[in-house]
């Protein structure tokens, strides 16, 4: 019998696939820092303990943004995937979500402010980008890794 993607969607048996369903659930107890008491205090939900271990499969050192919506002067963030990692993606090419640039690129330390389950967030992030996303970064206050202004 051969397998098909629509068959080994449909087994909800085999490991590391997510399905339709399992993805909701993520989605509606994500949070881009997992708060460890929290998750503490309700590691009997598997919802919680799912999205546990995504998030610990991620990789925090630099961020992917997405500048798509940069003069409006909003940035998304998300944290990279090991195929990201793997590929060089946000660190030796540039962390703009929809670039490829390898050369000219600088780190960038950002605050990254966000609204989670209707509470103001604030984090430090750190990208790396060329020097045309650095141009779009530009429109919000972003220090750079060494301390400069940029």
């Amino acid at each position: 019998m051969k397998r098909t993607s629509e068959h080994k969607a449909e087994n909800k048996d085999e490991p590391g696939i997510i399905h339709p369903s399992d993805l909701s659930e993520l989605q509606s107890v994500h949070q881009f820092v997992r708060d460890e008491q929290y998750d503490e205090r309700n590691k009997g939900d598997w919802k919680i303990r799912m999205a546990r271990r995504y998030y610990e499969k991620l990789y925090k050192e630099y961020a992917i943004v997405d500048l798509s919506r940069y003069k409006e002067r909003k940035f998304g963030l998300r944290w990279r995937t090991e195929d990201e990692v793997v590929s060089g993606k946000g660190q030796s090419i540039c962390g703009g979500k929809k670039c490829t640039e390898i050369e000219g690129l600088a780190s960038y330390e950002m605050p990254f402010t966000y609204l989670e389950n209707n509470e103001k967030k604030c984090e430090l992030v750190k990208v790396r980008v060329c020097k045309s996303c650095a141009k779009k970064l530009r429109k919000a206050d972003i220090s750079s890794t060494d301390g400069s202004k940029k």
